[in-house]
């Protein structure tokens, strides 16, 4: 049963999880179950489940310093734009921070999520399946919970803003195109790029792992941070605000700061700047359409477009 508030005559109004609390302990069940169930079929394995979970809420925390670092910096804008008194009044608002807590609350349940050790049955599989059936499940609470919410300001809805479709099919079908080519051109130059495109690696590239990375990114934080910051600006017809700033800088970060299972750190910097364009993408095509759908095809486009690229050079 969804979270609903009522006024003083009874009629239900929209919550918002940063107007609630009573979703935040329900999302960590589907993390606790996998970590007991890791403790009972792998059970010499425990240490290694906990140090995934150690691992994971330090890279977590170090998006959420880059979080909290990109918001300082929009402070000083803010302030050399239109004066401290500007930055101030934003930075004693409220609902600034709890904001900011809830999306930094998102940052951590993702990472832990992504990087926790995968149960047995998992281990046939080449990529983390795991980490993102996670996510699809204590998101499935969250905007379960908040339902309504989810519809009108998240996103999750087939139908879009009028006027969008051609846009967004258009940024879609343009990026597919770019990937597919520069794959196949790729792999025409330089015959040892090629790499082998399984059943697995596409289904992986189409489905759940970029639906997931969209109601997170897109449909929840930002939702969350428009609401919190507003959105002033429009660009090509979306209107958009820091919010779109700040999670394209820290979704980033996360394709920039890496770590794997076995807790070995890493940096990839080109990486890292494509998920920041890619990002600013993604959030305009969610602004513009107000629905997370055009996102995630959005998502797809890049890596299925490299997919479809190396199938064709193949």
């Amino acid at each position: 049963m969804g979270i609903l508030g009522r006024d003083a005559g009874g009629v239900e109004w929209l919550v918002r999880p940063a107007e609630t609390g009573r979703w935040v302990v329900p999302v960590l069940v589907p993390l606790v179950v996998v970590f007991v169930a890791y403790a009972w079929i792998v059970p010499d394995g425990l240490g290694e489940a906990t140090r995934s979970v150690g691992v994971a809420a330090v890279w977590g925390l170090a998006l959420i310093g880059t979080l909290l670092a990109t918001l300082l910096v929009l402070f000083a804008i803010t302030a050399a734009r239109r004066g401290a008194t500007a930055a101030r009044q934003v930075a004693r608002t409220p609902g600034t921070w709890i904001a900011v807590a809830v999306v930094a609350y998102l940052v951590l349940l993702t990472a832990v999520s992504g990087r926790m050790a995968p149960l047995p049955v998992f281990d046939a599989l080449d990529r983390h399946w795991q980490g993102k059936v996670l996510d699809l499940l204590w998101l499935a609470i969250l905007f379960g919970m908040l339902h309504r919410w989810a519809r009108t300001e998240a996103g999750l809805r087939l139908r879009i803003t009028p006027g969008s479709a051609r846009p967004a099919l258009l940024t879609i079908v343009v990026v597919f195109g770019i990937f597919v080519g520069l794959s196949a051109l790729a792999v025409a130059l330089d015959p040892s790029a090629a790499t082998t495109v399984d059943a697995e690696r596409l289904a992986f590239n189409a489905t759940i792992p970029n639906l997931t990375e969209e109601l997170i990114w897109r449909a929840a934080m930002l939702a969350v941070l428009d609401r919190a910051f507003g959105t002033p600006w429009v660009v090509l017809g979306a209107p958009v605000g820091w919010g779109i700033v700040l999670t394209s800088v820290v979704f980033g970060a996360g394709h920039g700061i890496l770590v794997d299972l076995d807790g070995v750190w890493g940096f990839n910097v080109a990486g890292g700047l494509f998920a920041i364009v890619m990002g600013l993408a993604l959030g305009w095509i969610w602004a513009r359409t107000r629905s997370v759908w055009p996102a995630f095809l959005l998502h797809c486009a890049p890596e299925l477009g490299v997919d479809v690229g190396m199938l064709v050079a193949g």
